[in-house]
């Protein structure tokens, strides 16, 4: 992936009222979710497919945790 990539992936995820932090081609947070993912090891659908792992599994540990 690539710069353009990265910031197609973030305005993407905007629409979904995801925040993607990044500094240069670093990941550092998925909404209030540490990160730190190159993503230059990733293609973007697979950077996607990950971001969207790490949302799920914030969801299920918040449905689970506030019962």
């Amino acid at each position: 992936m690539n710069e353009q990539d990265l910031q197609r992936i973030v305005n993407g995820f905007k629409k979904y009222n995801i925040e993607i932090k990044y500094d240069g081609l670093l990941i550092t947070k998925i909404n209030d979710q540490n990160a730190k993912l190159d993503v230059r090891t990733y293609m973007p659908n697979q950077m996607v497919e990950l971001i969207c792992n790490v949302m799920k599994t914030k969801i299920i540990n918040d449905i689970w945790n506030n019962l």
